[in-house]
């Protein structure tokens, strides 16, 4: 096995869907002027996109029954039918369609990633792999707000932007054929006993369920930024994406730490930690009166949500360790379902109450999501 050559090309796929589910809360005022509608409707993009991540959880038996290299294979094929849909789209209907071929692609590509790496490496160095995965991400979304920026104020269309990631799908495509499949488990199948079989367990419920709250805060919070930044503060395309440029490199400390230490204090308590500091970067930032001041906690923030998210990701991994597909295509489910309810209703709290009830929002999930933390069990080593 070449394990070299693995990370790199799970590497390069986490890059470019990561790249690409960010592109929307920074493009929100170019889009909006680009297809011709309300700011707070950019985020009716992210709808069908998140929608059909509903169905991973078909997707995570399919890893299982036929292996996860080969619905790795079949995801990009439909990220980079997506990426080209959503480059050349005359409108914001044909864009939207794009977006939900790149969905299923991603919340595929999500789940199954990490149980791909998982068949090769074992849980006392899960914590590492996670966080080469959670790099790639925090890399990506260090880099797209400035990409984007720079792409649309050189190019001023979306083809400029969509291109190239989806010819860095297409040589992963192309070095994912050289990995080997996963231990493939023939009886695994699709159905109801299944699932409630998994949900009968006290941790797998308590994960789940934190999960989505924990979801709620970004989605409410990052959405909506770019919108918040150009209304009340009249910046630029490019300032804003600078802004959310700055804001990643939390994530990328937040994902640095996790790598480092989750494995050496525990991974369930480094999340405990991360998620207090996200919670307490939250809880003032609508209320400040200047945009450093937002950026500095928005840092803190995405700090405490993506080391946070890292470690959690490597610990729920070994939840149902011989479903372990099928469990991490449930926990991108809930991703998507949290992205798909708030993606519905956060256009109306956004109008009814701006930033502050939208991140109000997120503040309470993300403190219900704490104590249930806090009630979760180790998983030993």
């Amino acid at each position: 096995m070449n394990l070299t050559l693995m990370y790199a090309t799970t590497f390069i796929i986490q890059f470019i869907i990561a790249m690409e589910m960010n592109f929307i809360g920074p493009l929100a005022p170019y889009l909006s002027e680009y297809f011709g509608i309300r700011d707070s409707q950019v985020i009716l993009f992210n709808l069908g996109y998140s929608a059909v991540g509903i169905l991973v959880p078909l997707f995570g038996v399919w890893a299982d029954r036929y292996g996860n290299k080969r619905l790795i294979s079949y995801s990009l094929l439909l990220f980079f039918a997506g990426s080209i849909v959503s480059g050349f789209a005359p409108s914001a209907l044909v864009f939207a369609l794009g977006r939900i071929l790149i969905g299923l692609g991603y919340f595929s590509l999500s789940g199954s990633l990490m149980s791909y790496v998982s068949e090769f490496i074992d849980y006392r160095n899960r914590g590492k792999a996670s966080g080469i995965l959670r790099t790639a991400f925090g890399i990506a979304l260090l880099g797209s707000p400035l990409y984007t920026a720079f792409m649309t104020n050189q190019f001023g269309n979306l083809i400029s932007i969509y291109l190239p990631i989806s010819s860095l799908a297409a040589i992963a495509f192309i070095m994912l054929l050289r990995l080997p499949e996963t231990e493939i488990m023939e009886e695994s199948q699709l159905n109801l006993k299944e699932f409630i079989a998994l949900l009968r367990h006290p941790r797998t419920v308590k994960v789940l369920v934190s999960l989505f709250l924990v979801i709620t805060a970004p989605v409410n919070m990052f959405n909506f930024l770019g919108i918040y930044l150009s209304s009340e503060f009249s910046l630029t395309q490019g300032q804003i994406g600078l802004s959310y440029s700055l804001i990643a490199a939390g994530t990328v400390l937040g994902i640095l730490a996790a790598t480092l230490f989750s494995d050496k204090v525990g991974k369930l308590t480094f999340s405990r930690i991360a998620f207090t500091i996200m919670i307490f970067g939250l809880l003032p930032l609508p209320y400040v009166k200047s945009v450093l001041l937002i950026v500095i906690l928005a840092f803190a923030f995405a700090f405490g949500l993506d080391g946070g998210w890292t470690s959690y990701q490597a610990f729920s991994s070994e939840i149902q360790p011989g479903k372990r597909g099928t469990f991490l295509s449930l926990f991108y489910t809930i991703n998507a379902a949290a992205v798909t309810i708030f993606s519905l209703i956060g256009p109306v709290l956004y109008d009814l109450g701006g930033l502050k009830l939208t991140t109000g929002v997120g503040v309470g999930s993300s403190l219900i999501a704490l104590v249930i933390l806090f009630r979760l069990s180790r998983i030993p080593a």
